[in-house]
């Protein structure tokens, strides 16, 4: 029996189906009478002493359905590392933008700074330039005071 559940098995592109023990299940051949006699199925290799695992022949395999899942969760996967992969170039590109433009900022703030103390500066001097003008008026003044009155 067990070289005809073998051939059966491999005729059917199930050449190695495993009952809960991990043992090969044999291809069995149901005979009692009722709907399903003569039909296949495999059981555990241990039967009386069985673990409980029982297929039919004919019933549909999920392997190439979860084989399929696989791939698309995979490829999903992948998909998200590629985003993953661009957005982190992104995130690079606009921490070198961010530093230039800092960059600028500062330069700008230096250039600003300098162009205050030349304005400053230029104030100062012109408010100088004023008092003493002022100062010098101021003692012409006097001057003319105390000539007129001596």
């Amino acid at each position: 029996m067990a070289s005809s559940s073998e051939s059966r098995s491999r005729r059917n592109g199930n050449p190695h189906v495993l009952c809960f023990h991990q043992d090969l299940a044999p291809l069995r051949t149901v005979k009692v009478q009722g709907l399903t006699r003569g039909k296949h199925f495999y059981g555990c290799s241990r039967w009386p002493n069985s673990c409980g695992f029982f297929k039919w022949e004919d019933e549909e395999d999920r392997v190439q359905e979860l084989q399929f899942l696989l791939f698309k969760r995979d490829t999903r996967i992948a998909k998200l590392e590629i985003l993953i992969e661009e957005l982190e170039n992104e995130v690079n590109n606009l921490k070198e933008t961010k530093w230039k433009l800092e960059d600028d900022v500062v330069e700008l703030a230096i250039d600003n700074t300098e162009q205050l103390a030349i304005n400053s500066s230029a104030t100062a001097d012109k408010k100088l330039y004023n008092l003493l003008v002022a100062s010098w008026v101021l003692f012409a003044i006097v001057l003319l005071l105390l000539g007129r009155g001596g």
